[in-house]
């Protein structure tokens, strides 16, 4: 069955952006609350990354967080740790839980010879998808359905390893990656062609530096990574009209002019990394790209609610300078303080009307349009949130994508719900 994307009843984002600021929370994997934040009583048998267990919000939920968005996207058991606190996930990559906080153990690939990487069984991709409530009248976010290139070839291979192969074993380098780029690109078609409603951001998100620079040389991204990357891109556009947002932790600075030419519309990044200062970036991008995150709202919600009028009114100038953006968190968020703190800075930030901004650009701060976004902030309160009634539709395929040929069939969309769905299997 074909399917026809329905007609949304909400404004194009493209006008919303530019009247205001939109703020983005609770929505994926950049932004959303781990099982963890929300409280020991916490227990959703379905979440939007299997590994740090983001809650999969409905849309009033991220509603309640002030967030203009709700999350589209991939749903997942929670993955069954042992007594050691260790579990495999559908790649499989072994994990280990400490303190609350996974970390890779096991990597299948770390010593495979190049011919053997081929022949990885793909994951298997799941049955159940969050979709749009079209009711709600919110933006709409589609989370990432899969780790990035270089995230996949780091897990499945060992990073350290992978980084050597790079520059010594290019055949295995370039394995790893083909594997990681099939494997990526229909984890998205399968998400956007199950989506009834069409998103208006999709996220796409890897990990390309550390605070400090690059993982690889620029001349090695270019040469293995790029060509990769614009051919994902490629097939995403394939899928989708919709935003594409990129995210990539570290100092990525050397980069941008090639993450910008990828004609990619949005950019989320790390603006604490070395040589990523937000006017900079801002000044090196085009006027019209969107920077997804680059104020902090944890910490303008501390300061807000600690009545700290000089570090509300550098957070005011910064969303004043940046341009077009959408605010969000800085990182999903593992601890109920710092959910609490972002709350209240998209609070903080929904209190500016367009005249606000064209103060605060025109003058400086304003000691009124401080005191408002101050005490926006504290008045909100702290909404109830579980993560345990995303709207669920069921994906069925052709036949199994689970084995060495790999590869997904097309899904199609057959049933939605309020609530939890089945928890279907793909065949072994």
């Amino acid at each position: 069955m074909k399917m026809v994307p329905m007609e949304r009843a909400m404004p194009a984002m493209e006008v919303d952006i530019r009247e205001r600021i939109l703020v983005d929370l609770g929505t994926s994997s950049l932004n959303a609350p781990r099982v963890q934040a929300v409280g020991p009583d916490a227990n959703p048998a379905l979440v939007a990354h299997p590994i740090y267990e983001t809650l999969a919000l409905n849309a009033w939920e991220c509603r309640a967080l002030g967030s203009n968005f709700q999350r589209i996207g991939p749903l997942f058991s929670r993955l069954k740790r042992d007594e050691e606190d260790i579990a495999r996930d559908n790649s499989g990559v072994d994990w280990l839980w400490s303190d609350g906080f996974p970390a890779q153990l096991g990597h299948p690939l770390e010593k495979a010879a190049w011919p053997a990487i081929a022949c990885h069984p793909r994951p298997c991709l799941p049955e159940e998808m969050q979709i749009a409530d079209v009711s709600a009248g919110a933006h709409i976010v589609a989370d990432a359905p899969c780790p990035g290139l270089l995230d996949t070839c780091f897990a499945l291979r060992n990073g350290w390893r992978f980084l050597d192969d790079i520059t010594g074993d290019w055949q295995v380098a370039s394995a790893l990656l083909d594997w990681a780029l099939e494997t990526c690109a229909a984890a998205y078609e399968h998400m956007l062609s199950a989506a009834p409603v069409q998103p208006d951001i999709v996220i796409y998100g890897d990990d390309l530096g550390f605070q400090g620079g690059m993982y690889l040389s620029d001349t090695d991204f270019r040469h293995f990574v790029l060509p990769r990357l614009k051919t994902l891109i490629s097939r995403i556009r394939a899928k989708t009209d919709a935003v594409i947002v990129l995210h990539s932790c570290g100092g990525v600075r050397s980069i941008l002019g090639d993450l910008v030419a990828l004609g990619i519309e949005g950019l989320n990044l790390d603006f604490y990394a070395k040589g990523m200062e937000i006017a900079a970036i801002r000044k090196a991008i085009p006027k019209d790209m969107i920077l997804h995150g680059p104020v902090d709202l944890g910490v303008l919600g501390r300061a807000a609610r600690r009545r700290d009028r000089a570090a509300v009114a550098s957070h005011a100038m910064q969303i004043a300078a940046a341009g077009r953006h959408i605010a969000s968190a800085p990182d999903n968020i593992s601890e109920r303080g710092f959910l609490d703190e972002c709350v209240a800075g998209a609070a903080a930030v929904r209190a500016l009307d367009t005249d606000d901004l064209r103060a605060l650009r025109r003058t400086g701060p304003v000691k009124s349009i401080i005191e408002k976004m101050i005490a926006t902030a504290e008045a909100f309160e702290m909404p109830e949130i579980s993560g345990e009634t995303p709207r669920v539709a069921s994906v069925t395929r052709t036949h199994s994508p689970q084995g060495i040929e790999g590869g997904a069939s097309q899904p199609r969309y057959t049933a939605a719900t309020s609530g939890a769905a089945s928890h279907g299997r793909c065949a072994d």
